[in-house]
């Protein structure tokens, strides 16, 4: 019997010449906060710099500089927020991870006759700010290595949503793996 998972905000399905593919959006409303907090920062930043060059403070400039590439670096991730898609792919030899159109790191591609099992990870992070919680999905390779897929989801949901409908796909039985999400 197979079970219905619906489908989580952010997702949708694609099919392409004998490709499934499930695309996930970037952009969440959290992004606004760090638009206005990049344009807090840089604008902070741009001040600093202007000050520090034009009385010659070389040692501030330096300094200043390592804060506005994070500056740079935070544009950069807003930006992409709000255009980037990942697309998961699967088709009968290849399984692919593409974040796009601004480039990401993180994309691969592996034969899907190497996968034995995927499964979810729930991934904490803390910081001076709280707790953040996100999740992944791994798979288990035939070698017995563990290869991270996707990471930086947003909710279980979307993570386990992307598990079932690839494993459906590739026709793997969903069995438990040793740190998975609990079900």
């Amino acid at each position: 019997m197979s079970v219905i998972v619906p489908l989580p905000d952010n997702l949708s399905i694609v099919h392409d010449r004998g490709t499934f593919i499930i695309r996930r959006r970037w952009f969440s409303p959290a992004v606004f906060f760090l638009v206005f907090f990049a344009l807090f920062w840089n604008g902070f930043m741009v001040v600093w710099m202007t000050i520090a060059l034009s009385q010659g403070q070389w040692a501030m400039a330096a300094f200043g500089s390592i804060h506005a590439t994070v500056g740079l670096g935070l544009i950069y991730f807003c930006v992409a927020s709000f255009i980037n898609k990942t697309d998961v792919s699967v088709n009968p030899k290849h399984l692919s991870v593409r974040h796009y159109p601004l480039p990401w790191i993180g994309n691969k591609q592996i034969r899907v006759h190497e996968i034995t099992q995927l499964y979810c990870k729930e991934h904490i992070s803390h910081n001076k700010n709280g707790v953040r919680v996100t999740y992944r999905v791994h798979a288990v390779m035939n070698n017995g290595r563990d290869q991270k897929l996707l990471s930086g989801l947003t909710s279980d949901a979307q993570a386990r949503f992307i598990e079932h409908e690839i494993e459906s796909v590739l026709g793997l039985e969903n069995l438990a793996v040793a740190g998975e999400l609990a079900k």
